[in-house]
C-alpha cells in the first residue's frame, strides 16, 4: 500500500515538474492553471482506494455569457487489495475538456471526454467521460469526480467517484 502511494506521488510529482517547466504554464496572459489534487475514490460496495490527479486550465472564454476553459486531467486510481470484482488494477486516466467558471463564488463543474490506461470493474472500458463538480480559490480546489464510461462501452461499468483536495499554481 505505501509503496503505490509513494509511486503515485512520484508520478504526479513527475508530470507537475513536467509541466510546470513547459512555456504555456508560466504565460500568464494565458491564464494556466496547474492544480495537484489527492483524495480518495469510491466504487461499488464502497470499496475505498488513493486516487492522484493533476488538472490544468487555461484562458477565460465567454459564450453568450457563460464562461468557460478548456480543461485538461492526467490522474492514477490505486488498485484496491481484492480481486473479487476485479479492482485490484491500477488506472491511468487523461481527460480533455470544458470546465464551466464564474458562475457562483469559484463554483466550477467540468465534463471531459476521457481515456483510461488499464481496466477494472469499476473502469471497464478506454473510453471513459468525467465530470467534476467543484469549488475553488486562489491557491486551493475540492471536488467531487465521477469517472465512467456510461455504460456505453460495455463491461460491469461500476464507475469511480471520489473526493479529491488541491493545491492551485499559477
Amino acid at each position: 500500500m505505501l509503496h503505490r502511494m509513494h509511486l503515485m506521488l512520484t508520478l504526479l510529482l513527475s508530470a507537475c515538474s513536467f509541466i510546470a517547466l513547459t512555456p504555456a504554464a508560466h504565460a500568464s496572459d494565458q491564464g494556466t492553471t496547474v492544480a495537484i489534487s489527492v483524495g480518495r475514490s469510491a466504487t461499488s460496495g464502497h470499496r475505498w482506494t488513493n486516487v492522484g490527479f493533476v488538472d490544468i486550465t487555461t484562458s477565460t472564454h465567454d459564450f453568450h455569457g457563460v464562461h468557460w476553459k478548456p480543461a485538461y486531467a492526467l490522474g492514477w486510481i490505486d488498485g484496491r487489495s481484492m480481486h473479487v470484482e476485479r479492482l485490484d488494477h491500477n488506472v491511468v486516466v487523461g481527460a480533455a475538456g470544458v470546465r464551466l467558471v464564474d458562475w457562483w463564488r469559484g463554483a466550477f463543474f467540468s465534463f471531459q471526454l476521457g481515456v483510461a490506461g488499464g481496466r477494472t470493474d469499476a473502469l471497464s472500458s478506454s473510453e471513459q467521460f468525467v465530470s467534476s463538480l467543484g469549488w475553488q480559490g486562489h491557491r486551493w480546489q475540492i471536488m467531487l469526480r465521477h469517472i465512467s464510461n456510461g455504460d456505453f462501452f460495455g463491461g460491469k461499468n461500476l464507475g469511480e467517484t471520489m473526493v479529491l483536495v488541491g493545491i492551485r499554481l499559477h
